[in-house]
């Protein structure tokens, strides 16, 4: 099977959609079955994939305008490489914009459903047509996965396959100075309720004051999408860290923490659980969908509901972790694989 695979988030490994697409394209040079060819926007060197795989497929320098580039590089340039190197199928990571006719077979993965229906990501006239037009690109291709079933049941699509995400934790791992603190890993977007977990950290300082709030990422500018985040005693910015880091930081912790009210899959949450860290999150479908229900969930998350899961984290530490290990044995990039690969033949 020769399998196409579009590769504009190879370029973000620290992303999702990034994450997702390395993690299939690793386990899929491992089998001899597939042939695989990426077109990327810019020359990339991903470990673990081969380079004879990745082709770069410049975005048109005469389109000034970052948004439509990027738009037309999805819908035109892409699918023109696709056309010309022939694969049976082509697999889009991610809803994009697309023409409606294709001479091959086509696929795409939806990782949530959120910016089609939460009214907090209203935008303009522009980004509302792209997100109409990828939206609609669902209903040309031959096949559809979700990456939960939590997405499934948003998507309202019974013949999707479900794909769904998986990690690879880094071996020989080193303390860090975190050791005992709390430690949020995601995005800052309004519905990450960074904000709030924030305010939320007050309250266990008091009781806990030498316990910190460790945030790993980058924010955004602050803007209706990313709200600001006020400077709190406590709370620690570590800005973007390499995978290796981030299992390091995680191992460290207490527990990682996470407020976000809607996600596709939450990735964070299974990378805490597969390195061995509780995890306090909001109880949302797809946290108990991802978790098995092994995680401490919270129906209401504010400052007494964070310090009495931390306090409980601590008391029942060990039966959490194994419960957790438990079901982090569910996903791997080796059962993803063999899902896609079925569902392609």
């Amino acid at each position: 099977m020769k399998l196409g695979i579009q590769g504009w988030f190879l370029a973000q490994p620290h992303t999702g959609i990034g994450q997702h697409c390395l993690g299939l394209l690793r386990e899929l040079s491992k089998r001899a079955e597939v042939r695989v060819i990426v077109p990327v926007p810019s020359p990339v060197n991903p470990k673990g994939v081969p380079k004879h795989w990745l082709k770069v497929v410049k975005p048109k320098w005469w389109i000034p305008h970052p948004s439509i580039k990027k738009w037309y590089w999805e819908r035109v340039q892409v699918p023109e490489f696709f056309a010309e190197n022939n694969p049976h199928w082509e697999l889009y990571p991610y809803p994009c914009p697309l023409p409606r006719y294709s001479s091959n077979m086509r696929a795409m993965t939806v990782h949530d459903t959120i910016l089609w229906g939460d009214d907090r990501y209203r935008s303009g006239r522009m980004k509302k047509r792209y997100h109409r037009q990828a939206q609609r690109s669902m209903v040309d291709m031959d096949h559809v996965f979700a990456v939960s079933e939590a997405t499934k049941r948003s998507l309202d699509i019974p013949a999707a396959t479900i794909l769904p995400n998986a990690v690879e934790v880094a071996e020989n791992l080193t303390p860090t100075e975190y050791e005992g603190d709390l430690v949020y890993l995601g995005g800052y977007d309004i519905r990450k309720q960074v904000p709030e977990l924030v305010k939320a950290f007050k309250t266990v300082r008091k009781k806990h004051p030498k316990m910190r709030l460790v945030m790993i990422g980058k924010p955004h500018h602050a803007s209706r999408y990313y709200p600001k985040v006020e400077k709190t005693e406590g709370v620690v910015w570590t800005g973007p860290l390499t995978d290796r880091q981030v299992y390091s930081v995680l191992s460290s912790a207490h527990a990682l923490v996470h407020f976000s009210d809607s996600e596709g899959f939450n990735l964070p949450l299974l990378q805490a659980m597969a390195v061995g860290t509780p995890v306090i999150a909001r109880d949302i479908d797809v946290n108990r969908e991802v978790s098995g229900g092994s995680v401490v969930l919270l129906k209401k998350p504010n400052g007494k509901a964070l310090l009495d899961a931390v306090d409980y984290v601590r008391k029942q530490r060990k039966r959490i972790i194994g419960n957790q290990s438990k079901a982090a044995k569910k996903y791997s990039w080796k059962k993803s694989v063999s899902a896609l690969i079925k569902a392609l033949k």
